[in-house]
Parts: structure tokens; sequence; C-alpha cells
């Protein structure tokens, strides 16, 4: 008998009976050798292509996208429960108590008409739900992208009015590292070059998180910006039968700096 024709018609039912059966010795060899280890690199890819998504619009892949990462939930939780720590329902269950309890505006008896009385509330139950967190820094992902974590240390600094009062402070300070780098150049102290480095680029983040652009967004922009270019060079040099000369191709990056500004 075919496993598919069992199957329930409901799909949440149904697709838990799918990973059931994916990670049962009559599923597939590979389903059964993954491990909570084993699917984090693809459960990072995943989340970017979701990203992707949204950021191209693309209502067609965003569902696909939503899909693989629900998958990647789905896995984890099948594991937990063949490892006798927890199931899939028991995860929605936690979700539904934390959604409820973090919105006592809606569920409960407080209230909150702005996103700034919102976000005190949940400051205050987070606060009670971690109460082994001592310090306002903790909490925080040690694997986070850089760029992310100096994005939430900045934050949380600035909680504590550990913060420039303008965003000229730190473009100040921008300008003061950038000095630095030049000196430690003149030096050639690649270790001094490479920290004043990271201090330049962690007061650019809090220059742009002062004047509300996000960081990570403005360098997806020049990220793209950059590839457009080079692809714009590397198809006019396609053209060329010959090795161009570098002015030629300062000639070229200049039309497509035209190009894509």
């Amino acid at each position: 008998m075919n496993p598919y024709d069992s199957l329930p018609t409901d799909p949440l039912l149904r697709i838990l009976s799918i990973m059931t059966i994916l990670r049962s010795p009559q599923g597939c060899p590979w389903d059964r050798e993954q491990t909570h280890k084993s699917l984090k690199a693809k459960l990072i890819e995943e989340c970017y292509e979701l990203i992707e998504a949204i950021d191209s619009e693309d209502m067609a892949s965003m569902k696909e996208e939503l899909g693989d990462i629900l998958l990647h939930v789905l896995f984890h939780a099948q594991i937990a429960q063949e490892e006798g720590n927890f199931s899939f329902l028991e995860v929605l269950d936690d979700l539904c108590t934390k959604l409820i309890r973090r919105h006592p505006h809606v569920f409960g008896t407080e209230s909150a008409t702005t996103t700034d009385e919102v976000h005190k509330h949940w400051e205050k139950i987070k606060k009670a739900e971690k109460p082994h967190r001592e310090s306002l820094f903790d909490g925080i992902p040690s694997l986070l992208p850089p760029l992310l974590k100096a994005i939430k240390l900045q934050s949380r600094a600035s909680k504590m009015q550990l913060d420039w009062t303008s965003p000229e402070g730190p473009l100040l300070k921008m300008e003061e590292e950038l000095q630095e780098i030049k000196e430690a150049y003149k030096e050639k102290d690649l270790e001094k070059i490479k920290k004043e480095i990271g201090d330049l680029i962690f007061s650019a983040i809090n220059f742009a998180r002062l004047l509300g652009i996000d960081p990570e967004e403005a360098m997806k922009a020049s990220l793209l910006t950059f590839e457009k270019r080079c692809r714009f060079v590397e198809k006019e040099l396609k053209d060329k039968a010959n090795p161009v000369s570098p002015e030629e191709l300062d000639r070229l990056w200049e039309r497509a700096k035209e190009e894509y500004s």
C-alpha cells in the first residue's frame, strides 16, 4: 500500500504525517540521517532566499520559501519528538501562550494605543519571562552577523542613555577614525589598521541608526550597484578582442557609474 493513500486531508495533519513517514525506517535515508546540527546551514540559506523573494516582491517565490522554512520548523520538531523532548504541537501551544501573554492590551486589561506603549509592555513582559538575565546585553545571539549585532548593541546601549545626542557625534567620530586609519597605514601597523577599520564601520552604523537608516539595507543597495557596474564592464569587455589598457578600463568604469549611479 502506498503511504500517500492513507494521508489525512487536513493540510496540517497531512504534513505532520509526511514528516513521520519520511523519518521512519520505510522513509527516506537522507531525511532519517538529518540532525538539528546538520540542518543549520540550510535553514540560514532558506531565510536569505525568503528575504530575497520579499525584496523582489515575488509572491510565488515568497510562498515557496515560506514553505521551505516551515519544513525546517517541522523537521526540527519531528527530531525533537523522536528524542523525547517536545512535539510540533507543543511548539504551537507555547507560541499561542507567548502571543497572548505579550499582548495584554489585546487579550487582557492593559491599554496601549501607540507602538511606543506596546514596546514598553513588551520590555516589561520579556524581563519577567527571563529573570535570569542580569544584563541588558544578555540574550543577543552570539552568532548574529556583525552588522546586525552592532545595531542590537547600540540600540540596547541607547536604553542606558549611552548614546550620541545627534548624528553629528558619530559623523565626527567617523572622521576621527579615518584619520587614525591613515596614521596606522603610514606606520604599516596592520593590527592597528584592523582595529580602526572596525571602529570606523561601527561609527558608520551608529550614524545610520541615528538617521533612521537601516545600515544593512544601505549596504545591500551599494553591493547591488557595484555588481551591476561590474556586470556592465564585463559585458563591454566581451566585445573586445584584445586585452584593454588600464586607461580603457577606467573609461569603462566611468561609463558604468553613469549607467548605474
